[in-house]
């Protein structure tokens, strides 16, 4: 059977995914401005009523986002670290089947698994990274709840 190794994408075809995704991504972060200007007066105003309910909706807050931001970077480096496995297998850097741009250079041999350990190398810094942010976020919260008023 002759299959093609990667599936090509036109210059154009990029250009435009590119400009989509980062209208997308905009559109999230202005999203999560407006809630978290929300969330900041909901919690001044909170605050004035109740502080210990106050301290423990930002401790539920915080822990929320160590879980969210944790486990996204975790993702990506779980991605990243399966990617540069698959290079490094193959060795072929994009790993057959990837998504590539037209007249994109493609490596082969052992400049492929060089760049497939430095992208697993890159990986473990990312979890390690993920780890560090999950672990100083739930300890931040803990102190919103140790700290004396």
């Amino acid at each position: 059977m002759n299959q093609r190794p990667y599936r090509v994408i036109s210059r154009p075809v990029a250009a435009l995914i590119g400009v989509l995704l980062l209208a997308v991504a905009s559109v999230v972060v202005w999203f999560a401005i407006q809630a978290m200007r929300a969330t900041t007066i909901e919690l001044g105003l909170l605050f004035e009523q109740s502080p210990e309910q106050a301290a423990a909706q930002v401790v539920q807050r915080v822990r929320i986002y160590a879980l969210l931001y944790g486990g996204s970077l975790f993702a990506l480096a779980t991605w990243v670290a399966w990617t540069a496995l698959r290079a490094i297998d193959t060795a072929r850097m994009p790993p057959p089947g990837s998504w590539i741009i037209e007249g994109q250079r493609t490596h082969e041999g052992p400049a492929a698994v060089l760049r497939g350990r430095i992208l697993l190398a890159l990986a473990g810094s990312l979890m390690l990274l993920a780890a560090g942010l999950f672990i100083v976020l739930w300890r931040l919260a803990a102190e919103v709840v140790l700290s004396p008023q």
